[in-house]
């Protein structure tokens, strides 16, 4: 049984859950399976993050130290900034994808990035400003680095890949 997953370098939030939710189905099945055949045995559970107080992901309780919550995201936590490095803004995307969604403005208009690819290129262009082909390539330029769009959504219309975007999109 698969204990690991691995994630993808430009693997999106929307691709992890999937991947968890296959795992997690074989696991209950062979969970089950042992509970009912009487050949389950029990094991303690893994060590491999267990709560620290100096842990920035816990809340010290003396010995009652917790993981913290997630916190909220907000309309102003999807919105890209691309003057923060190129691995910040392409993990934001990849993990707000599919939903709510990493958005910024091209042109006036809002636009949802779905997935993308980093590019550590030191940009000739300043942060958030854009550079394409105008037929096979879009990228915004961030603090140290390109992030190029593989999916889009123009507000208004469907999510679509980017080369299909650009045949359509006037300049």
């Amino acid at each position: 049984m698969q204990e690991k997953i691995e994630i993808g370098e430009n693997e999106t939030a929307g691709e992890l859950h999937d991947k968890m939710k296959e795992v997690g189905a074989q696991l209950l099945l062979k969970t089950i399976k042992e509970l009912s055949d009487g050949t389950l045995k029990e094991r303690p559970q893994s060590t491999v993050h267990s709560p620290q107080p100096e842990d920035p992901l816990t809340v010290d309780r003396g010995p009652r130290t917790a993981l913290k919550h997630a916190p909220k995201i907000f309309t102003d936590t999807c919105k890209i900034d691309f003057s923060k490095p190129v691995d910040e803004v392409h993990n934001l995307i990849r993990g707000l994808s599919p939903f709510p969604c990493a958005f910024t403005k091209m042109n006036g208009k809002t636009i949802k990035i779905f997935r993308s690819e980093k590019e550590n290129e030191t940009p000739s262009s300043k942060a958030g400003q854009w550079e394409t082909d105008e037929k096979t390539f879009l990228k915004f330029a961030c603090k140290d680095g390109y992030v190029h769009v593989k999916e889009i959504q123009m507000e208004g219309k469907k999510r679509i890949p980017i080369e299909e975007f650009l045949r359509g999109y006037r300049f």
